[in-house]
């Protein structure tokens, strides 16, 4: 790859550990990690129209996203990118409740990301770049169903939204829901959670990430250079030897 850029939340760039988009970019001439931890599917839109301002973007280099679950808002504040995550775990805490009660709606979350993935499609479509579709969950499941929460009080319809969008679906790959962790975010030995050691990270594993790889993209090879180093940052962050710097970050506003 010559130049490759990356888009996502914490699934794409972790402030615990190299992902699937650190992997590939060892493999990258040139790499920038556009992730943002709890960040929704429209700063991905917003990220990537900086990126282009930034790089101008051309017809050779890369481009990979990582789409998230679609309950989440996303809020620029003061200098930097809230990072609110989803929005019914963070109610009362990272997002008022009441806002929560208020606002939040599965329906209108969904017409919104599918959207902006039908945009970011077309605008990546006209630059004429290679790029792929990863998934953090299906988007064609409700918050629901990925296990992700809901608002007992939100009385939803989905289908026609899913429906009007479904010629996109084919363009995403599988989940890391579906593929990794089999339907169950906890399943897995995995790494122990920061804030609760009793339990697994339910963000993948390093060695997880490149699983998620061999699954969904099996035609990009992982040579031996970067298992070996997934592979270390794996047992480094399992006994604690080492702390990870989240690197190739990009210069933004």
């Amino acid at each position: 790859m010559k130049r490759l850029f990356t888009f996502g939340c914490s699934f794409t760039q972790y402030w615990r550990w190299p992902t699937w988009a650190d992997a590939l970019g060892q493999q990258s001439k040139s790499f920038e990690n556009w992730g943002i931890c709890g960040g929704g599917n429209a700063q991905i839109l917003y990220n990537l129209m900086e990126c282009n301002q930034r790089n101008r973007l051309t017809s050779h280099d890369t481009v990979m996203v990582m789409w998230t679950n679609t309950s989440r808002e996303d809020r620029y504040v003061k200098d930097r990118w809230f990072e609110g995550g989803n929005i019914y775990w963070s109610a009362g805490s990272q997002i008022p409740a009441e806002y929560v009660r208020k606002f939040s709606c599965e329906r209108g979350y969904l017409i919104r990301d599918l959207a902006i993935v039908a945009a970011v499609k077309k605008i990546l479509d006209g630059i004429g770049c290679e790029y792929r579709f990863f998934s953090m969950v299906p988007l064609c499941q409700s918050n629901r169903e990925n296990q992700l929460g809901e608002d007992p009080q939100d009385s939803y319809q989905l289908d026609d939204v899913y429906n009007l969008y479904r010629d996109l679906f084919e363009h995403i790959a599988p989940s890391v829901l579906e593929t990794v962790f089999k339907g169950s975010w906890f399943s897995g030995t995995g790494i122990s959670d920061d804030f609760d050691s009793k339990r697994r990270d339910f963000h993948p594993t390093p060695m997880e990430h490149l699983e998620y790889l061999a699954q969904v993209a099996p035609e990009i090879k992982i040579n031996n250079d970067t298992r070996d180093w997934m592979n270390q940052w794996q047992d480094d962050i399992t006994y604690k030897k080492q702390i990870w710097h989240p690197q190739h970050l990009p210069v933004r506003l």
